[in-house]
């Protein structure tokens, strides 16, 4: 309708009307495309709000699954020190305890740590959206960090593999059935997994014996247990670190 305005005009060789009808048009475009961008910019704003927010959440769960396998590499570390001492000969213990000793020190945690949210929003182009560059930087240098950590909690030194070659299986499989790790869930479906303090295998005393004399006579076990003990302390500093940097970061994007 405009367009056939400003054509009578043209032929009534009314400027001015013509004029004014251009500037219409313009305006038009001109605010047409304002608010183009202002809606853009808000769903923009609006992404980015969703994105940091399932980012917190992930630093949230990644905080809960640390302190879960703070308090397990604490257990699978007293475990490891029990069995220490009786292979130093500083605090010997029965044939039954040393057995679940030696077989609880080997349990790992082996989980990945929780990043989907950060690796979707790599993968869909939207790390823009997460803020400004050094908002940016800080949630890719704590994902660095995660890839680190995670490199230590990976590792399985030796001790695992030794102790479970030397130990009879009858005696492996009562220990998982008589002292099994539990595991609890968090609302959000977050496994944590704990193991008994104590527990008893009802085996006879002929078959502890033989058992525990023969994972105490492995060669060079007291030294592996010491280099597991080392490992156990690395992870638990790691882990301490990395719930420190996913609160740090998770309170930073709150603001």
């Amino acid at each position: 309708m405009l367009l056939r305005r400003i054509r009578e005009h043209a032929k009534g060789h009314n400027w001015f009307a013509v004029g004014i009808d251009l500037i219409i048009v313009v305006l038009g475009v001109f605010l047409g495309t304002q608010v183009s961008n202002w809606n853009s910019e808000r769903l923009d704003h609006e992404a980015g709000e969703t994105y940091r927010a399932r980012i917190v959440r992930d630093l949230e769960n990644n905080q809960a699954d640390l302190s879960s396998r703070t308090a397990y590499f604490q257990q699978a570390r007293a475990f490891a020190l029990r069995v220490l001492g009786d292979l130093d000969g500083s605090a010997r213990m029965s044939d039954e305890q040393f057995l679940i000793a030696a077989y609880q020190a080997t349990q790992i945690y082996p989980r990945p740590l929780t990043r989907a949210s950060y690796d979707e929003i790599q993968s869909v182009g939207a790390l823009d959206h997460l803020g400004d560059v050094a908002t940016r930087d800080r949630i890719s240098n704590y994902y660095v960090a995660v890839e680190t950590s995670e490199a230590t909690f990976r590792n399985v030194p030796p001790y695992r593999e030794i102790v479970r070659r030397a130990m009879p299986y009858r005696v492996q499989e009562r220990i998982r059935s008589a002292c099994a790790e539990t595991m609890t869930a968090s609302v959000s479906g977050l496994a944590r997994l704990t193991l008994p303090a104590t527990c008893a295998l009802e085996l006879d005393a002929s078959t502890l014996a033989r058992a525990a004399a023969r994972v105490r006579a492995t060669p060079g076990l007291e030294q592996d247990v010491t280099r597991l003990l080392a490992d156990l302390d690395q992870k638990l500093i790691q882990a301490e670190r990395s719930a420190e940097r996913a609160g740090t970061l998770a309170a930073e994007l709150r603001r």
